[in-house]
């Protein structure tokens, strides 16, 4: 397994980063903690000159890059997914794989591209399952023309809560190996997601183990009052959900998943270090 975290394109200029790498080259830094890996998020306003820097600058310092779409809200959400047509959604996430070739040719190595389900309001939940089947079937075989450059993995979501009338694919186990079967593609298991899930809806905690085979990305992170949040709050056991994919035989990539400002304000730089540090001792 690899150790990575959230980066965005932008880390260099934001006033968050600065703030929580102070006089440290925030590269550099992540490097000596054994940071090997970044997954940056991305969505439609992202720039593919910008962001090939990005990739460029992250695989210099010895970091691989993984992209993170963003679409919900959107018209770009796999929601509204067609092959037919002139359709935005497919339009969008090819340019987001085109991304993901040329950053593969940068690397010299297999990128991941990590896509959230369909999440939409006035949609029906099994009419959002079929598309987001149609969608990922899509972007496998997108990604079989490019011999083996791109993956896509499909994540688990978050279920929305009393009052919120998103629904999102995938925030339940069996609907979201359901997409995986289907579509053949593989998973990104969001531990804090599971978490909340859990906590708040009485969902398990742990995929079922026809699931976890088809784990190939991790997002680790913690909760407090949400989540997102460093390894220092002892909520998520993140730990044994590692031990059973590690002996599942998994050996991708654990994104720490955490935003600069919830390590601001969990400690600042030393709920980085210490959250990395306990992410390497168990992969380790």
């Amino acid at each position: 397994m690899r150790v990575g975290i959230k980066l965005e394109i932008d880390f260099a200029e934001s006033d968050a980063y600065r703030s929580l790498f102070g006089p440290h080259e925030a590269l550099d830094f992540l490097r000596r903690l054994g940071v090997e890996a970044a997954e940056t998020p991305i969505g439609p306003e992202t720039e593919e000159e910008a962001l090939l820097a990005h990739v460029r600058k992250c695989f210099e310092a010895g970091l691989r890059v993984s992209l993170h779409p963003y679409t919900e809200r959107t018209p770009h959400n796999p929601a509204f997914f067609s092959p037919d047509g002139d359709n935005l959604c497919r339009a969008t996430h090819q340019h987001f794989l085109g991304f993901a070739e040329k950053a593969a040719r940068i690397q010299q190595a297999e990128t991941i591209v990590n896509v959230h389900p369909a999440a939409a309001v006035e949609i029906a939940r099994q009419e959002q399952v079929a598309r987001s089947v149609e969608f990922f079937r899509w972007a496998r075989r997108w990604c079989g023309e490019r011999e083996g450059a791109v993956r896509v993995v499909a994540e688990t979501q978050i279920a929305p809560v009393a009052g919120e009338t998103m629904l999102r694919i995938g925030d339940g186990w069996d609907e979201l190996l359901e997409v995986v079967r289907q579509s053949s593609v593989e998973a990104c298991w969001d531990f804090g997601h599971a978490y909340m899930n859990h906590v708040r809806l009485g969902r398990p905690l742990d995929p079922p183990d026809g699931l976890l085979s088809h784990v190939a990305h991790v997002h680790c992170h913690d909760v407090d009052r949400e989540d997102h949040q460093p390894l220092v709050f002892g909520k998520v056991p993140w730990e044994r959900l590692l031990g059973r994919l590690a002996a599942c035989g998994f050996d991708g990539t654990v994104i720490l998943e955490v935003p600069a400002e919830h390590f601001l304000a969990a400690g600042g730089l030393e709920s980085l270090v210490r959250s990395v540090g306990e992410l390497k001792r168990v992969v380790a």
